[in-house]
């Protein structure tokens, strides 16, 4: 492989050229902005009892049908396999973070009572 800002021959293991580091075509692509990189985390919203299903499909990008049909058919053909794998991942997924709705404005005579904007 050889470097296309500089030219020097390069392993095909290096992911920079160690001459002037430009980025090779085995090195990670940077998300642009605008992009988010998926993140394994349980939903609030969607979830049947756990939500690890649900995180699950949406971490991969396939139906949560298809996810929760896969976990029912592994904790029913090994014994219990896809149950401890089911709970394990209860306890080590986050759930997602609670977005609260914006503080309303409040008259402090008013007692409570929101201000009209």
């Amino acid at each position: 492989m050889y470097c296309t800002s500089c030219g020097i021959e390069l392993p095909d293991s290096h992911r920079y050229c160690n001459q002037c580091g430009t980025r090779t075509a085995t090195a990670p692509v940077a998300p642009q902005a605008g992009q988010t990189i998926p993140r394994l985390s349980r939903p609030r919203a969607g979830r049947k009892i756990a939500g690890v299903c649900a995180g699950l499909a949406r971490y991969l990008g396939i139906d949560v049908t298809l996810v929760r049909i896969l976990m029912v058919a592994l904790a029913l053909c090994p014994p219990s396999c896809g149950l401890i794998f089911y709970v394990i991942c209860w306890i080590a997924m986050p759930n997602d973070v609670l977005l609260l709705p914006p503080p309303v404005a409040t008259n402090p005579n008013s007692q409570g009572v929101p201000v009209a904007s």
